[in-house]
């Protein structure tokens, strides 16, 4: 686990726990879990957040299993916030939204003065509906002309601007901000094959032109990456059982 002592706020990270009972390593993940819960707690962690892929398999098990690793991560005693991940939905949103105890797949929450942004990657992806005409032709544009990858999505224009209303008044509070996003933000930080957030150029631009915008967590890509454009730190994090001390880390934010 990496800890940062001396930072103001301290919290734990975990990402792509990909539960599966059926395999060996789905078998290991609650004591894996356990032994995260108590390195968070030594650590003085505030609360933990869970960056997506929480299941891998799809159809009728896909919701037992969300249940499942949703109830481990729960043992810790505080609060756990989650990012939705690609894997996530297969089990359909709304239900996925009710299991977790969300109200919409994008939102903020601010302990201690820091504006966290959970962001909805698969909102405009091949297993959600546009919700508007402009997100019906940015379906089409990546789908059939650039050809993303499916298990990839973008940020619609509605949570575009729910987003910028946030940072606008994040700026306006001088509160420094933390953006969460299952999906990587730069193509540095993961590789063809994981693919990243599909419209990301135009999200870190809009970040960019925000001075305390402080970093962007993400997961997705397996492997552990880090770049730093315009100030701002993008840090993937390594997936959980990724070979260092179970995939459980802390991140402290200094004042």
């Amino acid at each position: 686990m990496s800890e940062r002592t001396s930072g103001t706020l301290r919290f734990g990270i975990v990402t792509d726990i990909h539960y599966n009972p059926e395999t060996e390593t789905g078998n290991q993940t609650e004591a894996g879990l356990e032994r995260c819960i108590e390195a968070w707690q030594r650590a003085g962690a505030e609360f933990v957040i869970q960056l997506g892929d929480l299941i891998s398999r799809e159809g009728p098990e896909a919701e037992a299993d969300l249940i499942a690793a949703r109830n481990m991560l729960a043992r810790f005693p505080g609060k756990v916030y989650h990012v939705a991940g690609n894997h996530c939905l297969a089990v359909p949103p709304e239900r996925y939204k009710a299991i977790m105890g969300l109200d919409s797949l994008y939102y903020t929450f601010s302990p201690h003065g820091t504006r966290f942004i959970a962001l909805d990657g698969m909102d405009v992806s091949a297993i959600n509906e546009p919700q508007t005409e402009a997100d019906r032709h940015l379906l089409a544009w990546y789908r059939d002309i650039v050809k993303a990858p499916f298990y990839c999505g973008a940020i619609g224009a509605r949570q575009l601007e729910w987003l910028v209303k946030e940072l606008d008044l994040a700026l306006k509070n001088e509160e420094p901000v933390i953006i969460l996003s299952h999906l990587p933000l730069l193509e540095e930080t993961t590789d063809e094959k994981h693919g990243l957030l599909w419209n990301h150029e135009e999200v870190v631009a809009i970040l960019l032109r925000y001075p305390n915008v402080r970093a962007c967590l993400s997961g997705h890509y397996h492997s552990a990456a880090k770049a730093v454009r315009g100030g701002i730190e993008f840090l993937v994090v390594e997936t959980f059982g990724g070979g260092r001390n179970d995939g459980c880390f802390m991140y402290g934010l200094y004042g």
